[in-house]
């Protein structure tokens, strides 16, 4: 939506006063409709799987059709999944009332700040909470099937950046509060691009286990170039988000500097837990393909599931077995990636061809409402080509650090992509 010269009274550079939302600089989290989704999708799973398992279960094994009884019994522990979800939802809904986000500055600022505050009347202070925040700016891009003419819309991430927000005691709860740096050259709330709008959205959560507090709030953000005027700390700089950074880093690295450079090491099963996901639906998908071959469905079903069973499987077992060892110092640069400990691939390369550090994106992964973008680092040398000498960084600023190291310890400048 944008500016309206129609409207009275409204400057037409304020057009995020348009959206009712927004206009009160009281907004609102997703968290009614995240609860009113779970109940139409709990509803309209437990109403087709029901029946179907009342009807067919007892077909198939009668007919010994193991593979079928499987099936739909995993479509009846999703259709229970998303009650119980629907449930928890409700609950955390109703345990936290309404709660509204207000910015400081009202919009966010491109070229300045993105801060805002809550009050959690609900939620007692204590010195030990923890309130992580995720700022970011993304869009839903289009894609059309052209066979069946079929629309698909994926959620693509611009930029992000992370922190931990301020807890102080308000009346007998708490309020929350954060203040984040957004540098020039970011697109603006409801630009348009594509088919689609670049939307900005706020999240806080809770490190608490027992109060499982989450909630989402999409935000104003404009090119004012204001910044906050009551909030003075970085969330980003935050100690703990300092430490929890050089946690993630020393997880999936061991760098040691040496005269001129430095020794990294990345070692075999680093971020097992994620990479483990890939094995587990890789073997979920290879499966429905081998119950589909045993049930003669269409091939086209084999292929779907089985294909890409397959090659999730293949991608599970890489990133959990391979180790990546680099020496870049004063003599060039050496990297070995091992796959369960046999040489997968190797390169060696003088210092004289090479040219600087590159910071670039991997891939996006999403859990829930957690986006989390993954970066390596690559060497640029002189002739154009780049050898990758760290990889599985999690987030912008821990993958910054990393490069900042390297750059520091070896003397080579960051190129941007």
């Amino acid at each position: 939506m944008g500016p309206s010269e129609d409207t009275p009274g409204l400057q037409p550079d304020r057009h995020w006063l348009l959206r009712k939302a927004w206009a009160s600089n009281r907004i609102r989290s997703d968290k009614r409709w995240e609860v009113v989704i779970l109940w139409g999708f709990a509803v309209a799973s437990n109403l087709l799987t029901t029946p179907l398992a009342y009807v067919q279960i007892p077909k198939a094994l009668a007919r010994g059709e193991t593979a079928v009884v499987w099936i739909i019994g995993v479509m009846l522990l999703v259709a229970v999944g998303l009650i119980a979800a629907a449930v928890r939802a409700t609950r955390d809904a109703h345990s936290h009332g309404d709660v509204r986000l207000v910015m400081d500055p009202f919009p966010g600022s491109i070229g300045g700040h993105v801060g805002a505050a809550i009050d959690l009347p609900a939620v007692a202070y204590r010195p030990d909470l923890r309130f992580d925040v995720t700022l970011r700016c993304a869009y839903h891009d289009q894609t059309r099937s052209a066979g069946d003419k079929s629309t698909e819309s994926r959620e693509k991430m611009v930029w992000q950046t992370d922190g931990v927000a301020q807890v102080l005691p308000q009346g007998l709860g708490s309020r929350v509060s954060f203040r984040l740096n957004v540098p020039n050259g970011l697109p603006q709330s409801e630009d348009p691009v594509g088919d689609s709008k670049h939307h900005w959205t706020v999240r806080l959560k809770c490190t608490d286990p027992a109060m499982k507090f989450s909630r989402q709030f999409e935000v104003p953000v404009y090119a004012t170039h204001t910044e906050s005027t009551g909030l003075g700390q970085d969330a980003a700089s935050h100690p703990l988000m300092e430490a929890q950074r050089e946690a993630e880093l020393n997880a999936v690295r061991d760098l040691k500097l040496v005269n001129g450079g430095g020794h990294l090491y990345q070692p075999y099963g680093r971020l097992w837990r994620h990479n483990l996901l890939w094995l587990v639906m890789g073997g979920v998908f290879f499966g429905f393909g081998m119950a589909a071959k045993a049930m003669q469905a269409p091939v086209v079903f084999l292929v779907m599931f089985g294909g890409v069973g397959g090659a999730m499987l293949l991608w599970g077992i890489f990133a959990l077995c391979n180790s990546l060892r680099v020496q870049l110092d004063g003599q060039g640069l050496r990297t070995e990636r091992r796959l369960l400990g046999l040489m997968f691939a190797w390169h060696q390369v003088p210092r004289s061809d090479l040219r600087g550090l590159q910071l670039v994106q991997s891939y996006s992964s999403q859990s829930g409402a957690e986006h989390t973008v993954w970066y390596r680092i690559r060497v640029v040398l002189k002739n154009g080509k780049t050898i990758t000498v760290a990889d599985s960084l999690g987030g912008k600023a821990a993958a910054d650090q990393m490069l900042q190291a390297l750059s520091d310890a070896t003397g080579l400048p960051t190129q941007s992509a």
